[in-house]
């Protein structure tokens, strides 16, 4: 799943190294707005067929955050 998930990251930040995704956090990333946030919601969606709600939109802070919540929304936590 985690390389599902970078991959996601990759096609939304491809100036950010594969190897600094796992610590990406919106605090410490610029280009991290709300347009990046949607495009990597819906990326994620169609990689995972899962529904992510807007109120989970909240939740996405960090690599670690949306790989929990993926991991939820899987039956994997």
């Amino acid at each position: 799943m985690e390389s599902r998930l970078l991959g996601c990251f990759e096609a939304v930040f491809p100036d950010v190294a594969r190897e600094d995704i796992p610590t990406a956090a919106i605090a410490s990333m610029p280009e991290w707005d709300s347009l990046a946030t949607v495009t990597l919601m819906s990326l994620i969606e169609e990689e995972f067929a899962i529904a992510i709600s807007t109120d989970d939109l909240e939740l996405f802070i960090s690599f670690l955050v949306i790989k929990d919540l993926i991991g939820e929304k899987l039956g994997l936590a």
